[in-house]
């Protein structure tokens, strides 16, 4: 396959049945030339899975997938790795418990063709239970600097598509953090003055599974250490930056109910199951006061 369009990182270790629906997601997606690389960790049975991948969800012309077990130093050290394969011109990566809607890619690839000096492309991002049904609908505006750095990173990671030129730069994942690397990674996107542009579509769905890193000890601590490296007046002024950020996704709209139909791959099941949610709401439970 010539260059792809694409290039989808996948870090994976067990969830096996998650990570099928991941790769379905990835795998009937239209219109663009797909590579995804599905970078394991050990999983004990991974040889066999990837042999009835390889049946349900071959190979052929504009997808390939690249199915790589080996020891690695944890999620985005396997993120970092399937980036140092990636011949994309655009990159993603999607964990196992997340997927693409339909034609997502095709939206997203004519939208950077569109707009040839943007760099980062965020899209909104569905979250639902593990039966499907959907919890709330996380609309993007542009996250800020300051706010970013010291108080939360407000994009999620699902919905992030990027050009394979910050890869060729060396923006890749800080792996000394386990859980907060992406809002790390973002500050230096922002840092370095990419152009970043919130698509105002939805592109993506998270599954809530209830183990929640994002909650986590590790997880508080490291924003602590994220936090403790900004600009002192970044810090004294972070209240500020919260209402600001507040502000923007108000004015936005990115708090505006509407109704919602989407279409995921459950395990067990064959095919996209359809859904339809009522006047969807935006905040996030549990999560409320981060964003």
């Amino acid at each position: 396959m010539k260059q792809p369009d694409f290039t989808i990182i996948t870090p994976s270790f067990g969830q096996l049945d998650h990570l099928a629906c991941c790769i379905a997601s990835v795998a009937d997606q239209e219109g663009v030339e797909v590579e995804h690389i599905v970078q394991d960790g050990g999983t004990k049975g991974f040889a066999d899975f990837a042999k009835q991948m390889a049946q349900k969800w071959p190979n052929r012309n504009g997808y390939q997938r690249i199915m790589v077990s080996e020891r690695d130093g944890g999620m985005y050290d396997a993120i970092n790795r399937g980036l140092k394969r990636a011949k994309g011109k655009v990159c993603a990566y999607l964990n196992c418990d997340e997927q693409y809607l339909p034609g997502v890619l095709s939206m997203i690839w004519a939208s950077f063709q569109k707009n040839p000096s943007v760099e980062v492309v965020l899209g909104d991002v569905i979250i639902v239970g593990t039966d499907g049904e959907a919890v709330c609908h996380r609309k993007m505006v542009k996250p800020g600097l300051a706010h970013t750095w010291t108080c939360h990173f407000g994009a999620l990671t699902a919905g992030i598509f990027f050009r394979e030129k910050l890869m060729n730069e060396g923006l890749l994942f800080d792996t000394s953090y386990r859980v907060a690397s992406d809002a790390e990674w973002f500050v230096r996107v922002l840092q370095s003055g990419k152009k970043v542009q919130p698509l105002r579509r939805t592109t993506s769905t998270f599954m809530e599974s209830g183990e929640n890193l994002g909650l986590s000890l590790t997880a508080k601590e490291e924003r602590a250490r994220l936090d403790n490296s900004a600009p002192l007046y970044f810090k004294v002024l972070r209240p500020v930056w919260v209402l600001l950020h507040r502000a923007r996704r108000l004015w936005s709209g990115a708090h505006r109910s509407e109704d919602v139909t989407y279409g995921i791959y459950l395990p067990k099941e064959s095919g996209r199951k359809a859904f339809y949610a009522k006047r969807l709401r935006t905040t996030w439970p549990g999560r409320i006061f981060n964003f």
